[in-house]
């Protein structure tokens, strides 16, 4: 075997020792670590982000319950106002100044049933048991309704 060819650098003699080179192992761990520190900061950034947002979205339900409670008070307070004005010893107190009574007795009057649905056909409301307006109702069910009203089957 050929013996291979060495350059010496000027002023380096041969008997100079080289220095011994090593493979130095990556840094991994320190990768690693970084990527680690910067992933958990990421997740922590958003669980505060979210946290923040819940807040947030808590004390606006918290604002518009009071606003509903308010106004729930205020319903609560008129209803009350309302009752009083229709009372019948408040009435009776207006009417009296006016020259008014009380009625001996009422008739009641029998409405026939073509009138009805005429009168129903016109405003497009129809009356029911409990004072509710039932005009939402689809035209058949409102037929229905008439019928009913007229002792008739549909």
């Amino acid at each position: 075997m050929a013996s291979p060819i060495r350059l010496l650098a000027p002023g380096r003699t041969s008997s100079t020792p080289q220095p011994k080179l090593e493979v130095v192992p990556r840094r991994r761990f320190a990768w690693f670590a970084v990527t680690t520190t910067v992933l958990i900061s990421i997740v922590m950034i958003g669980a505060v982000l979210l946290h923040t947002r819940i807040a947030e979205r808590q004390l606006e339900i918290d604002r518009l319950g009071d606003a509903v409670r308010q106004e729930q008070e205020a319903f609560d307070v008129q209803r009350a106002r309302r009752a009083e004005l229709r009372s019948p010893a408040r009435l009776a107190e207006l009417a009296a100044p006016l020259n008014m009574v009380p009625g001996s007795e009422s008739t009641f009057v029998a409405v026939e049933p073509m009138m009805l649905a005429m009168t129903i056909a016109s405003t497009g409301v129809l009356p029911s048991d409990d004072g509710v307006v039932a005009a939402r109702l689809a035209p058949l069910d409102q037929f229905r309704l008439v019928k009913e009203v007229g002792a008739e089957a549909p």
